[in-house]
């Protein structure tokens, strides 16, 4: 893959005046043994040109030869930048909307940054899937190893905040971020509060989610109240060793979903510091924005209802999630998917549901942590497209739907540089496994994933006038769509 560095990777890469940070070190290392090529943009010199450290700055420009620079890139014009509503007010924002247009026009398979800025204005544009922080970027290039990913966890639970140990390694981060936490744990223990939390095989905490119910709450510090049922997640954290396992993706949907069931009309967190910057873009990338400030700290919050607004379903999706759009300008398609890829993807609704074994995540892999999904197959449909609705109906045995997506993205390709950077956040294929799938033409739809009320029976299906065997994806219309959902 061409693998495109920000400026915030190159100079502690390059700066050999401090010792090399380990992933740095790894990426490196794994870069030059996969044969990634590490591409700059030529405009980044103008970023490293105005670092003030004249020493570090001739170290780094000095250094830059050994990588390959962008030849004849795509130059973003005023149009072009209007155009993508991208802001760009000075040098620094010129030089990254030019490093993500490059990206927007191809030049490059993915970006690494951790710039924030970056991040923001990717996910305005739908670059999202192709911009990595370095963690992330990190996982994925450990997944093009025969090393396999695992995932040894135990499964979610809601627990009583007396249940858990406080004095567990877990917490030591947060004791020396909060002034008292102690204190406020041993309160909120002693009010019955309760939290959802994932534990290792010895009964440590690794992620964590204590959350609170509030009514017509003064949020910030402006004093503007927010009418309401609320819910607030007091502390989410995950153990930076479990990092990659999707396990603040699945705590978060367990909070959306706990908000729907409860009638719940907002959803807020409180972040602060860089070393949340992942959970801040965790939040960005499923409706939460900005409030304003609380003392110290950003209030991030997000609606729990669709409102009514003009934006597409897969903006209106993307803002208000997991409440969609499904009126009749969006497409509907039912998709057959094998019970075993089914078991994967969708493990609420694994044949594990309701047994001994139900909590132990370390039966499923990492991808049914995830709200993004991917779906791989050879149909050659070419109709489905960005804020569809597609119906997953389980074949062979249940013969019944429970699950179903909004696209976000489809592609149709059987190049491997194109299909794994896609959808390596969002699945656990291995790159082995991959390349045997892309022999041929490959569909991949990417989507976010919701689950139903009700199973939706064979004889449910047919009463909908959805005739014959489901054995390829095939259109409804939405009478159809809405004698499955709506009547059901």
């Amino acid at each position: 893959m061409n693998i495109l560095l920000d400026t915030n990777i190159i100079i502690p890469l390059e700066d050999t005046s401090r010792v090399l940070d380990s992933s740095f070190a790894e990426l490196r290392k794994l870069s030059a043994e996969q044969s990634h090529c590490l591409y700059i943009h030529p405009m980044q010199l103008e970023d490293i040109n105005r670092d003030k450290n004249q020493e570090r700055r001739g170290i780094v420009l000095s250094r830059l030869k050994q990588y390959s620079q962008i030849e004849n890139p795509p130059v973003l014009s005023s149009r072009e930048c209007h155009k993508l509503g991208l802001s760009q007010s000075n040098d620094n924002d010129k030089v990254d909307n030019n490093v993500l247009f490059a990206l927007y026009r191809g030049a490059a398979h993915l970006l690494v940054t951790n710039d924030e800025g970056i991040h923001r204005k990717a996910t305005k544009i739908g670059l999202q899937d192709k911009v990595y922080r370095l963690e992330q970027f990190l996982l994925l290039l450990r997944r093009y190893t025969t090393v396999p990913f695992s995932f040894d966890y135990t499964g979610v639970k809601e627990r009583f905040l007396y249940e858990i140990d406080k004095n567990q390694p877990f917490f030591e981060s947060l004791r020396q971020s909060y002034d008292d936490f102690d204190k406020w744990f041993q309160k909120c223990a002693a009010d019955k509060r309760k939290c959802w939390c994932i534990e290792d095989g010895t009964g440590n905490i690794v992620a964590v989610c204590i959350y609170k119910h509030e009514q017509d709450a003064q949020l910030t510090d402006n004093g503007e109240v927010i009418p309401g049922r609320i819910l607030k997640l007091c502390t989410f954290k995950v153990d930076i060793k479990a990092r990659g396992k999707k396990l603040g993706e699945r705590l978060l949907y367990i909070a959306f979903d706990y908000c729907v069931k409860n009638k719940l009309d907002w959803v807020y967190l409180h972040t602060f510091g860089e070393e949340q910057k992942t959970l801040v873009g965790l939040c960005l990338d499923y409706g939460f924005y900005c409030l304003g400030k609380y003392k110290q700290d950003d209030v991030y919050i997000k609606p729990m209802k669709l409102m009514d607004d003009d934006c597409g379903s897969l903006d209106s999706l993307i803002r208000y999630y997991p409440y969609f759009k499904d009126n009749e300008s969006v497409q509907k398609f039912i998709i057959p998917i094998r019970p075993q890829y089914h078991e994967d993807l969708f493990p609420d609704f694994s044949s594990m549901k309701g047994s001994l074994f139900e909590k132990d995540q370390s039966l499923y892999s990492c991808q049914g942590n995830t709200i993004k999904k991917a779906y791989l197959c050879h149909s050659k449909i070419k109709t489905i497209r960005k804020g569809d609705i597609i119906l997953f109906y389980r074949s062979k045995d249940r013969k019944s739907i429970q699950c179903m997506g909004i696209v976000e993205d489809v592609l149709f390709s059987e190049n491997i540089d194109e299909v794994f950077p896609a959808i390596a956040k969002r699945t656990v294929y291995s790159y082995s496994d991959l390349l045997k799938i892309l022999e041929k033409k490959t569909l991949v739809i990417l989507f976010r994933y919701i689950a139903l009320d009700k199973e939706i029976s064979y004889q449910q299906i047919a009463k909908a006038k959805v005739e014959g065997y489901i054995q390829s994806i095939r259109k409804i219309d939405n009478q159809q769509y809405s004698a499955l959902i709506h009547e059901n």
